[in-house]
Protein backbone atom coordinates (compact mmCIF):
# COMPACT_ATOMS: atom_id res chain seq x y z
CA UNK A 1 0.00 0.00 0.00
CA UNK A 2 1.55 2.79 -0.92
CA UNK A 3 0.57 6.81 -1.34
CA UNK A 4 1.63 9.93 -3.69
CA UNK A 5 2.33 11.78 -0.42
CA UNK A 6 2.78 9.84 2.32
CA UNK A 7 5.10 7.53 4.50
CA UNK A 8 3.55 4.18 5.31
CA UNK A 9 2.93 5.19 9.33
CA UNK A 10 0.27 8.21 7.48
CA UNK A 11 -1.05 5.89 5.05
CA UNK A 12 -2.08 2.92 7.33
CA UNK A 13 -3.48 5.10 9.81
CA UNK A 14 -5.89 6.62 7.06
CA UNK A 15 -7.84 3.55 6.66
CA UNK A 16 -8.69 3.63 9.86
CA UNK A 17 -9.98 7.54 10.60
CA UNK A 18 -12.58 7.77 12.71
CA UNK A 19 -15.48 10.84 10.99
CA UNK A 20 -17.42 11.26 14.16
CA UNK A 21 -19.98 14.27 13.24
CA UNK A 22 -21.53 15.60 15.69
CA UNK A 23 -24.73 14.64 14.29
CA UNK A 24 -28.31 14.14 16.82
CA UNK A 25 -30.84 12.26 14.67
CA UNK A 26 -34.43 14.07 15.14
CA UNK A 27 -36.26 10.77 15.58
CA UNK A 28 -39.83 12.85 14.92
CA UNK A 29 -38.82 12.82 11.03
CA UNK A 30 -40.74 10.99 9.08
CA UNK A 31 -40.83 9.40 5.43
CA UNK A 32 -38.20 7.53 3.06
CA UNK A 33 -36.18 10.42 2.90
CA UNK A 34 -36.24 11.07 7.10
CA UNK A 35 -31.92 11.61 7.34
CA UNK A 36 -29.86 8.48 8.57
CA UNK A 37 -26.41 8.28 9.49
CA UNK A 38 -24.70 5.07 8.91
CA UNK A 39 -21.50 4.29 10.61
CA UNK A 40 -19.01 1.46 8.54
CA UNK A 41 -15.81 0.71 9.34
CA UNK A 42 -12.71 1.61 6.97
CA UNK A 43 -12.14 -1.84 6.34
CA UNK A 44 -13.48 -5.20 4.65
CA UNK A 45 -16.41 -5.20 7.19
CA UNK A 46 -17.84 -1.89 5.54
CA UNK A 47 -17.49 -2.54 1.98
CA UNK A 48 -21.16 -2.84 1.35
CA UNK A 49 -21.92 0.33 2.49
CA UNK A 50 -18.72 1.49 0.62
CA UNK A 51 -20.12 0.44 -2.35
CA UNK A 52 -23.99 1.79 -2.14
CA UNK A 53 -22.60 5.04 -1.83
CA UNK A 54 -20.49 4.70 -4.38
CA UNK A 55 -23.62 3.35 -6.66
CA UNK A 56 -25.43 5.96 -4.60
CA UNK A 57 -27.98 2.78 -4.14
CA UNK A 58 -29.73 4.59 -0.86
CA UNK A 59 -30.23 7.97 -2.97
CA UNK A 60 -32.01 5.57 -5.61
CA UNK A 61 -34.64 4.36 -3.04
CA UNK A 62 -35.18 7.85 -2.06
CA UNK A 63 -33.19 7.38 1.62
CA UNK A 64 -30.84 10.25 2.81
CA UNK A 65 -28.08 8.61 4.04
CA UNK A 66 -24.89 10.05 5.41
CA UNK A 67 -21.84 7.79 5.59
CA UNK A 68 -19.31 7.99 8.50
CA UNK A 69 -16.54 6.16 8.57
CA UNK A 70 -14.91 4.41 11.73
CA UNK A 71 -11.94 2.56 12.74
CA UNK A 72 -13.62 -0.10 14.94
CA UNK A 73 -17.06 -1.73 15.63
CA UNK A 74 -16.52 -0.66 19.12
CA UNK A 75 -16.30 3.20 18.21
CA UNK A 76 -18.71 2.87 15.49
CA UNK A 77 -21.39 1.49 18.84
CA UNK A 78 -20.35 3.96 20.92
CA UNK A 79 -21.14 6.70 18.32
CA UNK A 80 -24.70 4.90 17.97
CA UNK A 81 -25.24 5.06 22.09
CA UNK A 82 -23.82 8.87 21.87
CA UNK A 83 -26.99 9.12 19.52
CA UNK A 84 -24.70 10.10 16.11
CA UNK A 85 -25.26 7.55 14.02
CA UNK A 86 -28.76 5.18 13.45
CA UNK A 87 -27.25 2.44 11.87
CA UNK A 88 -23.81 0.68 12.16
CA UNK A 89 -21.93 -2.68 11.07
CA UNK A 90 -20.91 -3.74 14.04
CA UNK A 91 -18.92 -7.38 14.91
CA UNK A 92 -20.83 -10.11 17.53
CA UNK A 93 -19.00 -8.29 20.85
CA UNK A 94 -19.86 -4.47 20.00
CA UNK A 95 -23.25 -5.28 19.11
CA UNK A 96 -24.19 -7.97 22.38
CA UNK A 97 -22.52 -5.37 24.45
CA UNK A 98 -24.52 -2.44 22.97
CA UNK A 99 -27.73 -4.13 22.29
CA UNK A 100 -27.37 -5.34 26.31
CA UNK A 101 -26.53 -2.20 27.40
CA UNK A 102 -28.90 0.56 25.39
CA UNK A 103 -31.07 0.50 22.87
CA UNK A 104 -30.09 -1.28 19.90
CA UNK A 105 -31.02 -3.90 17.74
CA UNK A 106 -30.35 -5.64 14.86
CA UNK A 107 -31.94 -5.05 11.19
CA UNK A 108 -29.92 -7.58 9.59
CA UNK A 109 -26.49 -8.82 8.48
CA UNK A 110 -23.67 -7.17 6.64
CA UNK A 111 -21.42 -10.60 6.23
CA UNK A 112 -20.35 -13.50 7.80
CA UNK A 113 -16.40 -12.68 8.18
CA UNK A 114 -14.18 -15.64 9.50
CA UNK A 115 -12.00 -15.44 6.27
CA UNK A 116 -11.60 -11.86 6.65
CA UNK A 117 -10.05 -11.81 10.10
CA UNK A 118 -6.35 -13.48 10.23
CA UNK A 119 -3.13 -13.62 12.37
CA UNK A 120 -0.82 -12.20 10.70
CA UNK A 121 3.05 -13.35 11.86
CA UNK A 122 6.54 -11.40 10.47
CA UNK A 123 8.85 -13.36 8.02
CA UNK A 124 11.74 -14.44 9.17
CA UNK A 125 9.67 -14.84 13.06
CA UNK A 126 10.19 -19.02 12.95
CA UNK A 127 6.52 -18.52 13.91
CA UNK A 128 5.03 -21.82 12.31
CA UNK A 129 1.76 -22.13 14.92
CA UNK A 130 -0.14 -20.10 17.65
CA UNK A 131 1.62 -22.23 20.39
CA UNK A 132 4.81 -20.17 19.19
CA UNK A 133 3.48 -17.20 19.86
CA UNK A 134 4.27 -17.80 23.75
CA UNK A 135 6.56 -15.14 25.23
CA UNK A 136 5.80 -12.87 22.06
CA UNK A 137 4.37 -9.42 21.71
CA UNK A 138 0.93 -9.66 19.06
CA UNK A 139 -1.05 -6.32 18.20
CA UNK A 140 -4.39 -7.05 18.82
CA UNK A 141 -7.27 -4.27 19.34
CA UNK A 142 -8.68 -4.55 22.15
CA UNK A 143 -12.65 -4.66 22.77
CA UNK A 144 -12.88 -5.40 19.01
CA UNK A 145 -14.58 -9.21 18.26
CA UNK A 146 -11.37 -9.81 16.18
CA UNK A 147 -9.37 -10.02 19.57
CA UNK A 148 -12.06 -11.65 21.18
CA UNK A 149 -12.03 -14.61 19.43
CA UNK A 150 -8.38 -14.70 18.70
CA UNK A 151 -8.06 -14.43 22.89
CA UNK A 152 -11.03 -16.83 24.15
CA UNK A 153 -10.91 -19.33 21.13
CA UNK A 154 -7.78 -19.52 19.16
CA UNK A 155 -5.22 -19.26 21.99
CA UNK A 156 -6.79 -21.78 23.95
CA UNK A 157 -7.09 -24.34 21.03
CA UNK A 158 -3.17 -24.47 20.86
CA UNK A 159 -2.71 -24.50 24.26
CA UNK A 160 -2.42 -20.91 25.16
CA UNK A 161 -3.52 -19.07 28.34
CA UNK A 162 -3.99 -15.25 29.20
CA UNK A 163 -0.76 -14.22 30.18
CA UNK A 164 1.92 -16.39 27.39
CA UNK A 165 0.77 -13.77 25.00
CA UNK A 166 1.57 -10.17 25.42
CA UNK A 167 -1.10 -8.34 23.50
CA UNK A 168 -0.26 -4.72 22.50
CA UNK A 169 -3.21 -2.80 22.11
CA UNK A 170 -2.98 -1.39 18.21
CA UNK A 171 -5.64 -0.17 16.46
CA UNK A 172 -6.05 -2.22 13.24
CA UNK A 173 -4.69 0.23 10.85
CA UNK A 174 -1.76 0.62 12.82
CA UNK A 175 -0.81 -2.98 12.81
CA UNK A 176 0.78 -3.30 9.97
CA UNK A 177 3.21 -0.56 11.07
CA UNK A 178 3.92 -2.59 14.47
CA UNK A 179 5.29 -4.95 12.64
CA UNK A 180 7.25 -3.25 9.91
CA UNK A 181 8.97 -1.90 13.40
CA UNK A 182 8.96 -5.12 14.86
CA UNK A 183 7.51 -3.79 17.63
CA UNK A 184 5.55 -6.54 17.81
CA UNK A 185 5.79 -10.13 16.38
CA UNK A 186 2.46 -10.58 15.41
CA UNK A 187 -0.92 -9.88 14.76
CA UNK A 188 -4.61 -10.63 15.17
CA UNK A 189 -6.08 -8.43 12.23
CA UNK A 190 -8.92 -7.64 9.72
CA UNK A 191 -8.61 -7.17 5.57
CA UNK A 192 -7.72 -5.48 3.77
CA UNK A 193 -4.45 -5.68 6.76
CA UNK A 194 -3.30 -9.09 6.22
CA UNK A 195 -3.28 -8.74 2.62
CA UNK A 196 -1.95 -5.23 2.78
CA UNK A 197 1.22 -7.42 4.94
CA UNK A 198 1.42 -10.51 2.16
CA UNK A 199 1.44 -8.08 -0.71
CA UNK A 200 4.04 -5.92 0.27
CA UNK A 201 6.21 -9.27 1.86
CA UNK A 202 6.21 -8.26 5.84
CA UNK A 203 4.04 -11.02 6.92
CA UNK A 204 2.72 -14.34 6.93
CA UNK A 205 -0.69 -15.01 7.33
CA UNK A 206 -0.51 -18.07 9.93
CA UNK A 207 -4.45 -18.76 9.83
CA UNK A 208 -7.46 -16.85 9.52
CA UNK A 209 -10.76 -17.96 11.82
CA UNK A 210 -12.89 -19.35 9.92
CA UNK A 211 -11.93 -23.02 11.38
CA UNK A 212 -12.83 -21.27 14.74
CA UNK A 213 -15.73 -18.72 14.68
CA UNK A 214 -18.69 -17.45 12.52
CA UNK A 215 -17.55 -13.79 13.10
CA UNK A 216 -20.74 -12.35 12.15
CA UNK A 217 -20.97 -8.43 11.04
CA UNK A 218 -24.37 -7.53 12.27
CA UNK A 219 -26.14 -4.48 10.60
CA UNK A 220 -27.22 -2.88 13.99
CA UNK A 221 -29.72 0.45 14.79
CA UNK A 222 -30.81 2.49 17.64
CA UNK A 223 -34.49 1.45 18.57
CA UNK A 224 -35.67 5.12 17.97
CA UNK A 225 -35.10 4.40 14.20
CA UNK A 226 -37.39 1.55 13.65
CA UNK A 227 -40.10 3.42 16.32
CA UNK A 228 -39.74 6.97 14.53
CA UNK A 229 -38.35 6.45 11.39
CA UNK A 230 -39.37 2.98 9.79
CA UNK A 231 -39.57 3.90 6.66
CA UNK A 232 -36.86 5.26 5.68
CA UNK A 233 -35.14 2.38 7.58
CA UNK A 234 -37.10 -0.08 4.84
CA UNK A 235 -35.62 2.66 2.03
CA UNK A 236 -31.84 2.50 3.53
CA UNK A 237 -32.36 -1.32 3.35
CA UNK A 238 -33.61 -1.29 -0.22
CA UNK A 239 -30.19 0.54 -1.08
CA UNK A 240 -28.23 -2.14 1.20
CA UNK A 241 -29.93 -5.16 -0.95
CA UNK A 242 -29.05 -3.20 -3.97
CA UNK A 243 -25.41 -2.99 -3.28
CA UNK A 244 -25.19 -7.14 -1.89
CA UNK A 245 -26.54 -7.72 -5.34
CA UNK A 246 -23.27 -5.89 -7.24
CA UNK A 247 -20.95 -8.02 -4.37
CA UNK A 248 -22.73 -11.23 -5.07
CA UNK A 249 -23.37 -10.13 -8.79
CA UNK A 250 -20.53 -8.39 -9.80
CA UNK A 251 -17.78 -8.68 -7.57
CA UNK A 252 -14.80 -7.06 -10.17
CA UNK A 253 -17.12 -3.76 -10.23
CA UNK A 254 -17.37 -3.75 -7.02
CA UNK A 255 -13.72 -4.31 -6.05
CA UNK A 256 -13.65 -1.36 -8.68
CA UNK A 257 -15.50 0.50 -6.31
CA UNK A 258 -14.18 -0.16 -3.02
CA UNK A 259 -10.49 0.16 -4.87
CA UNK A 260 -11.74 4.18 -5.76
CA UNK A 261 -13.39 4.82 -2.06
CA UNK A 262 -9.64 3.91 -0.91
CA UNK A 263 -7.63 6.37 -3.72
CA UNK A 264 -10.48 8.96 -3.03
CA UNK A 265 -8.61 9.93 0.52
CA UNK A 266 -5.21 10.24 -0.85
CA UNK A 267 -3.47 7.25 -0.87
CA UNK A 268 -3.68 4.41 -3.33
CA UNK A 269 -4.51 0.34 -2.73
CA UNK A 270 -2.37 -2.52 -4.50
CA UNK A 271 -5.45 -4.08 -6.96
CA UNK A 272 -4.06 -7.16 -5.56
CA UNK A 273 -4.74 -6.46 -1.96
CA UNK A 274 -8.34 -5.75 -3.00
CA UNK A 275 -9.04 -8.59 -4.97
CA UNK A 276 -7.75 -11.08 -2.52
CA UNK A 277 -10.15 -8.92 0.38
CA UNK A 278 -12.78 -9.13 -1.84
CA UNK A 279 -12.20 -13.02 -2.37
CA UNK A 280 -12.53 -13.44 0.95
CA UNK A 281 -16.15 -11.70 2.08
CA UNK A 282 -19.09 -13.92 2.81
CA UNK A 283 -21.87 -11.21 2.29
CA UNK A 284 -25.00 -12.52 3.24
CA UNK A 285 -27.62 -9.83 4.97
CA UNK A 286 -29.61 -12.64 5.97
CA UNK A 287 -29.88 -13.95 9.83
CA UNK A 288 -28.16 -17.74 9.78
CA UNK A 289 -30.38 -20.07 11.47
CA UNK A 290 -26.93 -20.63 14.17
CA UNK A 291 -26.96 -16.79 14.75
CA UNK A 292 -29.09 -16.88 17.66
CA UNK A 293 -27.26 -19.58 19.45
CA UNK A 294 -24.18 -18.07 18.93
CA UNK A 295 -25.27 -14.86 20.27
CA UNK A 296 -26.66 -16.24 23.68
CA UNK A 297 -23.38 -18.13 23.84
CA UNK A 298 -21.13 -15.34 23.43
CA UNK A 299 -23.32 -13.21 25.61
CA UNK A 300 -23.31 -16.22 28.56
CA UNK A 301 -18.94 -15.82 28.31
CA UNK A 302 -19.72 -11.92 28.51
CA UNK A 303 -21.81 -11.90 31.76
CA UNK A 304 -19.67 -14.15 33.02
CA UNK A 305 -17.04 -11.87 32.65
CA UNK A 306 -19.14 -8.46 33.65
CA UNK A 307 -18.63 -7.05 30.76
CA UNK A 308 -22.96 -6.99 30.49
CA UNK A 309 -24.98 -7.67 33.43
CA UNK A 310 -27.48 -10.13 32.02
CA UNK A 311 -27.83 -12.18 28.74
CA UNK A 312 -30.17 -10.42 26.01
CA UNK A 313 -33.52 -12.14 24.47
CA UNK A 314 -32.26 -12.45 20.82
CA UNK A 315 -35.25 -13.91 20.16
CA UNK A 316 -36.80 -9.77 20.57
CA UNK A 317 -33.49 -7.98 19.35
CA UNK A 318 -33.01 -9.22 15.60
CA UNK A 319 -35.52 -7.79 14.10
CA UNK A 320 -37.09 -8.64 10.67
CA UNK A 321 -39.36 -5.89 9.71
CA UNK A 322 -37.43 -3.95 8.15
CA UNK A 323 -35.69 -6.88 6.25
CA UNK A 324 -39.41 -7.93 5.22
CA UNK A 325 -40.63 -4.59 4.07
CA UNK A 326 -37.46 -3.77 1.98
CA UNK A 327 -38.13 -7.18 0.30
CA UNK A 328 -41.96 -6.68 -0.61
CA UNK A 329 -40.21 -3.84 -3.14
Amino acid sequence: MTARTRGRREVLGILGATALAGFVPEVRAQGASAPLTLGIQNTSWGVVGMVAEGEQTFKKHGANVKVLLFDTGKTTRDAMIAGRVDIGVLGATPFIIGAAKGEMLGIGMSMYAGRTNALVVAKGSGIKTVADLKGRKVASQLGSATDYVFENKIMPKYGLQKGDVQIVNTQFQNQVSALVSKSVDAFAGVEPFPSVAEVDGIGTVLLDYSQFDMVPVILAANRPVLEHKHEAAVAFFRGWLDAVDIMKKDPSRAAKIVWDHFKSQGYEVKEEVIERMISKLEIDPNYSPKLTAYLTEQSQILAKQHKIASVPDWNKLLDKSVMKAAEKA
